[in-house]
């Protein structure tokens, strides 16, 4: 495995990281719980191999992703890989509701600490509407003071002028967004991101 430096956390991340969108896990009735054994063992295969860092979000896989990368880690790998996973801000309606996702977060992934903690899918114009309104930015500073979250970072999905704001804030540690060789059009911002220091993942790397 390769390894790069992530902008400047001080953290070496493997090439390839460990996205949890889709994981083998069986659809199940309602109010039952998957087997999340395939998951798992996927998971550690990986971390196994090298990779470092993983990324899941609140409710990939009906929610049962940051169950699985849970478990996963918990078997001795929490202290080696990264862990990212995403606020979903339109789930947020008050300044309580930060912290009630985040906990049931911590809860879910079985630790006391999410590394890389995203804003999940902002655009330009969540700096004029939920994150000043429910005053997210003072919370994430909260949580990393409490030793919650480590780094609040990024997920993205809007025009390349957007991220520029974003990035221009200097609240962010990383960004991941959309980069494959059949679409580059986030590759300046890309590159202006890492010149402000922040580490850059791609999503949809093969397209």
């Amino acid at each position: 495995m390769q390894y790069r430096d992530f902008g400047k956390t001080g953290f070496q991340i493997s090439a390839l990281g460990f996205g949890s969108m889709r994981l083998p896990i069986a659809p199940v009735k309602e109010n039952e719980t998957p087997d999340l054994d395939a998951a798992v063992k996927l998971l550690c295969r990986g971390f196994e191999a090298g990779i470092n860092y993983v990324d899941t979000a609140y409710f990939y896989c009906d929610g049962w992703s940051e169950v699985a990368v849970g478990r996963a880690l918990a078997q001795g790998w929490r202290d080696k890989v990264k862990l990212s996973t995403k606020l979903p801000l339109g789930q947020v309606k008050c300044e309580d509701d930060f912290w009630r996702i985040l906990e049931h977060q911590l809860e879910k992934l079985q630790t006391d600490h999410i590394d890389f903690y995203h804003l999940h899918g902002i655009g330009g114009a969540a700096l004029d509407g939920p994150i000043p309104e429910f005053k997210i930015f003072e919370s994430a500073a909260k949580a990393k003071d409490r030793g919650m979250i480590r780094h609040l970072s990024f997920s993205f999905h809007d025009k390349p002028e957007a991220m520029k704001r974003l990035i221009d804030t200097g609240e962010f540690s990383s960004v991941l967004c959309q980069y494959n060789l059949l679409d580059t059009i986030n590759a300046e911002m890309i590159s202006y991101a890492a010149s402000k220091g922040l580490g850059t993942v791609a999503m949809g790397p093969v397209g």
